[in-house]
């Protein structure tokens, strides 16, 4: 251990003692110039010019002379040296300085102490032997870089302090420039001595200012000065004298070397602290950079191995061969897109530089010759022309105003649009957002809250903050910056984050991606969306890593419509209608809203997106944003494969008491807006459907259209029992038909018929849950003709398809779960009446199957059993009260909403379905005809359903509604009326003939009537259990065993008769006929009218001469 301390020990003082000897030569040579003005005193602190300055200045009270070197350290540190400094010292400074350059022995010291590398720098070399010119000294520190030994390092950054602090000692800078330092007034001014310019590090800034108008050899002399200045700024002197105390405030820990002082000064150069002279000489350095990024040795230090290979080399056809920095950036981005890796060090510099272009417009000569015009009308406020500007006017704030104007305003120029791309392209703040100074600043404590262990780079903290666009933690103003970036990243695919980082292969592969691109290149802006819908129409062939970005990116994009130029830009005029702060932000929501009024070439842009969008509803931002707590609540199994089911488990649970609106409403937008378009078909519904709606809906044009085609034809295999519909289509039809019949929004055929009516009888009720279809069902007599027929038509699917009536199936699910699971659908209704006693059969259950059946037993249209086993006898008996114009007719085109649906009005017979029931049920009633087994069974049932409630007797409860109301509250309403018409209590006719019509059906038999049916019931077992029903022959065979009932049933009987006994059975001459020939006394009946014949027969003859005999005289007495 003690002999390496010892070894380490020897090693350092070794170093220590080299560097002394480096020191020593140094001083050694500057210690003894030859100078032909001074021959008497060799040191400057010994000089008659310069001993009082020195004194005052650097001796610090000190007595030991000091020697020439740190005389010219003290000088060079001094501030405002030019006015502290005599003019005599100044000029004895600059000729001891001048002849230093000229003195061979730097020269032989360099030959000392180089020796091997000059050996090796054959261009060096070569200047050997121009000893006292200088210029081997020059081309040492120019090959700097390259030198090995720390000795002779140390000597040339040690001599080269000194050279460089006056721009004459160099020779072929003084040769080149000395025109152009005249001509542009680039020398000292507040010298007597004209032949002693400036500091050189002036002289080259006022030359750099003044580029275009120098002579090429002038410039090339500047460039390689600049070049070698790039590395230490102390070298750079305008800018070092310039700085000197910013470097102190702005970067104290900051080292010198390497350019680090020059990346924190443009770092800081709108920071308010620092001085207008640094942010001047800052922006001058900046600009030189920009114009040829050759000159900075630290970038091509750190980038030369990718430059090399991706020949990232100056413009050959430039008169100068520079390289812009904006080009240079492009060449290496175009490495990094295509998928070469490049250093991070390299990455590191170009990230600095990006900042660097983005933090200030003024750096970039394109943006003000394009965009001078655009930044005076629409930037004003941050438009100042030079370096002075402060960070509200620069500071990347200008550049976003750009930005800013060229998203919202439509006369913004191409050329000024194209020079803010290629910028953007360069500087890529969509890779990282750091190379977005105002962007980051902005958007930081976004950042912070939201992305806060996101890394940064890669695209990371953009695709953070444009997944959290509508976050409540996204301030207005960072959404409002990002939006101004992603503006023009959305319109170019090669800035859009990740795309091509994760789906090169693809892109390449699926959509024929050309392989010549470049990022210099300009492209269309609808290419994006062009390679989007290529990649997701084969998302099924992409690679893992693509596909899931892909999905992330659409969802992204569907957050706002400034994401998505395709559409963005053809929906301009149509925009113009949506910049309400109602829909701020939703922007595409209002565009499907006014789907059938957009123009021809945005409708088109718009039903691309929306079809992409039905197809797999995940991509929906809104949606999923406004979901997404629901998402997880009822819907948390559905994983990756199962988007598609992701909006019909929303739609099922959609009434749920835990769904929130926002959810709720973006459903409903979803559902309406899938009726627009027969493009927006689900996947599953054009799956399972695909052949039904080819054979037979092929020419409609929008989904719901298609739907009510597909019902029509539906009802018609049920009625004519065939089967043109698969099992799995009806599936598919049942849930869509669910939808419709759940909100009168869904169905905008209906709504649309039913406006005016909706607003008068159901204003105060809300579209969901069925509640405003079911108040138009309640009040149908009253309804307009046109919204009539159109109910009439969905009354009849959902009394045909009962699984299809959402009223019906969500009030009654727990019974129909419970009691009639294995019913057939169609049976569901008479399953239901069954069970109407039931515990578990609510009071709203009850109430819509009440209604449901008041329509099936009310309306022979609606009552295909009815219709199929009584057409006998309604043609026989009922034939003029029955029309069948509009039956089974597909109505689908009645659906179009363009359709003013004329042919509707027509159909305006209301009470024909009722008619022709009251016309069987009076047959039935009447004993006198003989219905038909099957027609008889028929109507038993619908009577019988009828008695479950009163209102289901829709003609009985129509006209003796206020005697219920008024009279029989509280009481079995049927024997109510029945009592207080046998006390002649009611007047009101059309009651009575009601009244007179269910005595009669219950006369006619035993099981329409419930008190008599429940009374009698054992008796009838006991001893009438072969009697057939109808035609009362139960009764009569109960009233044969009157004696022999039980006292219940004959009790029963007894009122009964009285009842029966006011009503009569006649009612025309048939009726009598049949009651005299079925009468026990029929032969008494049939002599007295025998008998009553004859007497009018002899009467007959008897008058007949008589009435001769008078028309005889009443004819002789006209006659005379």
């Amino acid at each position: 251990m003690f002999l390496r301390l010892l070894f380490v020990t020897c090693l350092i003082l070794t170093a220590l003692a080299k560097k002394s000897r480096v020191n020593d030569e140094t001083e050694q040579v500057a210690e003894k110039p030859v100078s032909p003005r001074q021959p008497i005193s060799t040191a400057l602190a010994d000089s008659d010019e310069c001993k009082v300055d020195v004194e005052r200045h650097c001796a610090k009270g000190g007595t030991k002379l000091i020697p020439n070197l740190k005389v010219l350290e003290c000088i060079d540190d001094l501030d405002n040296a030019v006015n502290l400094i005599s003019k005599e010292c100044q000029n004895r400074i600059y000729e001891f300085k001048y002849n230093m350059t000229r003195d061979v022995r730097f020269d032989d010291a360099a030959n000392r102490l180089c020796s091997k590398d000059i050996k090796l720098l054959d261009v060096c070399n070569e200047e050997t032997d121009e000893r006292g010119t200088g210029r081997l000294i020059t081309c040492l520190y120019e090959l700097l870089k390259n030198i090995t030994e720390p000795t002779c390092r140390n000597f040339i950054q040690q001599i080269h302090s000194v050279i460089l602090t006056d721009w004459r000692l160099s020779e072929g800078f003084t040769q080149s420039c000395m025109k152009d330092i005249v001509e542009q007034k680039c020398g000292r001014l507040d010298d007597e001595n004209e032949t002693l310019p400036h500091d050189q590090g002036a002289v080259i800034s006022c030359l750099a200012k003044s580029q275009k108008k120098i002579s090429p050899a002038c410039s090339k002399e500047i460039s390689r000065l600049t070049e070698m200045q790039s590395d230490d700024y102390h070298l750079d002197r305008a800018l070092y004298l310039a700085c000197r105390g910013d470097r102190e405030r702005l970067c104290p820990q900051i080292a010198s070397g390497n350019g680090r002082i020059y990346r924190c000064l443009f770092e800081q150069k709108f920071n308010t602290m620092m001085s207008r002279d640094c942010r001047k000489e800052v922006d001058r350095r900046q600009k030189t950079i920009t114009s040829n990024a050759l000159l900075d040795v630290p970038l091509l230090t750190a980038c030369r191995k990718e430059m090399t290979e991706h020949k990232c080399t100056a413009d050959m056809d430039s008169p100068d061969k520079q390289l812009t920095l904006i080009n240079l950036l492009l060449c290496l981005e175009d490495r990094i897109k295509k998928g070469n890796l490049i250093k991070e060090q390299c990455q590191r510099e170009m990230l600095t530089y990006r900042r660097m272009l983005m933090s200030d417009y003024a750096l970039s000569p394109e943006i003000i010759s394009q965009c001078k015009t655009e930044m005076t009308e629409h930037c004003p406020a941050f438009y100042q022309k030079g370096a002075s500007g402060s960070i509200d006017q620069r500071g990347g704030r200008m550049l976003h105003c750009l930005m800013g104007a060229a998203k919202k305003q439509k006369d913004f120029s191409p050329e000024c649009e194209g020079s803010i791309k290629s910028l953007l392209r360069a500087a890529d703040p969509g890779n990282d957002i750091r190379a977005d100074p105002l962007l980051e600043t902005t958007c930081r404590p976004v950042i912070e809250t939201l992305c806060q262990k996101i890394k940064p780079g890669d695209s990371n903290i953009i695709m953070c903050l444009l997944d959290h666009l509508k976050h409540t933690r996204m301030s207005a103003e960072c959404e409002e910056r990002l939006m101004e970036v992603a503006y023009f990243m959305a319109r170019d695919w090669r800035l859009t984050p990740k795309l091509l980082q994760s789906c090169r292969r693809n892109l390449k592969a699926q959509c024929n991606l050309p392989s010549n691109w470049t990022m210099q290149s300009k492209i269309d802006d609808a290419t994006v969306g062009t390679y989007l819908s290529c990649l997701y129409r084969q998302k099924q062939q992409l690679d893992r890593e693509c596909r899931d970005e892909l999905l992330r990116l659409m969802r992204i994009r569907s957050q706002t419509i400034g994401l998505m130029p395709e559409i963005e830009d053809k929906c301009m005029t149509d925009l113009a209608t949506c910049q309400n702060p109602e829909v701020k932000g939703e922007e595409m929501k209002c565009l499907q809203k006014k789907y059938e009024k957009l123009e021809l070439e945005c409708q088109n842009a718009v039903r691309e997106f929306t079809k992409i969008t039905m197809l797999d509803p995940a991509l929906d931002s809104i949606l999923t944003k406004a979901c997404e707590p629901m998402i997880s609540t009822f819907c948390p199994n559905l994983g990756e494969g199962k988007e598609n089911e992701l909006i019909r488990c929303l739609i099922k649970n959609k009434n749920n008491p835990k769904m929130n609106f926002r959810c709720k409403a973006g459903i409903e937008h979803h559902q309406i807006l899938s009726l627009k378009d027969k493009a927006f078909l689900s996947n599953q519904f054009n799956e399972k459907c695909q052949k039904e709606i080819t054979e037979h809906c092929s020419d409609k044009r929008t989904k719901a259209t298609i739907i009510q085609c597909l019902a029509n034809l539906a009802l018609q295999d049920d009625l004519q029992k065939k089967n043109r519909i698969k099992e799995t289509c009806r599936e598919e039809l049942k849930f869509e038909l669910l939808q419709r019949s759940e909100s009168i929004n869904v169905d905008p055929s209906l709504a649309k018929a039913c406006q005016v009516d909706i607003g008068k009888f159901c204003k105060e009720l809300t579209p969901g849950n069925a509640e405003i279809l079911d108040c138009l069902k309640r009040n149908h007599r009253k309804l307009s003709p046109l919204c009539f027929v159109k109910l009439k038509k969905r009354e009849k699917i959902d009394v045909i398809l009962p699984g299809n009536d959402f009223s019906l199936t969500s009030k009654c699910g727990e019974v129909i779960q419970k009691h009639c699971s294995n019913e057939k659908k169609q049976k569901i209704l008479l399953c239901l009446r069954r069970h109407t006693n039931e515990e578990s059969m609510t009071v709203a259950c009850r109430q819509v199957l009440y209604h449901r059946l008041m329509v099936l037993n009310t309306d022979v249209r609606f009552n295909k059993a009815l219709i199929d086993n009584c057409r006998n006898d309604i043609t026989k008996y009922c034939g003029k009260a029955f029309t069948d114009k509009t039956e089974d007719n597909d109505e689908s085109n009645d659906e179009d909403e363009n359709n003013d649906e004329a042919g509707d009005n027509t159909v305006i017979d209301r009470d024909m379905g009722g008619r022709v029931i009251e016309c069987l049920r009076a047959s039935y009633a009447n004993t006198v005809i003989q219905l038909e087994p099957q027609c008889r069974t028929e109507l038993i049932d619908i009577i019988q359903t009828s008695k479950v409630d009163v209102q289901i007797d829709v003609q009985l409860y129509q006209a003796c509604k206020d005697i219920i109301r008024n009279r029989c509250a509280g009481s079995e309403k049927e024997d109510c009326l029945k009592i207080e018409y046998q006390k002649k209590a009611i007047s009101d006719k059309a009651c009575i003939a009601q009244i007179t019509r269910i005595i009669k059906e219950g006369k006619a038999d035993i099981h329409v009537d419930p008190v008599l049916f429940v009374s009698c019931q054992a008796d009838v077992a006991k001893f009438c259990s072969d009697i057939p029903i109808g035609s009362g022959k139960l009764l009569q065979c109960l009233l044969k065993k009157q004696k022999s009932v039980t006292k219940q049933c004959k009790e029963t009987l007894k009122k009964r008769q009285e009842l029966w006994e006011t009503v009569s059975d006649v009612e025309d001459f048939n009726d009598l006929t049949h009651h005299i020939i079925n009468s026990k006394n029929n032969r008494y009946l049939y002599t007295i009218i025998s008998v009553g014949l004859i007497i009018i027969f002899l009467a007959g003859c008897i008058c007949r001469p008589c009435v001769r005999c008078r028309r005889g005289n009443r004819y002789k007495q006209v006659k005379s």
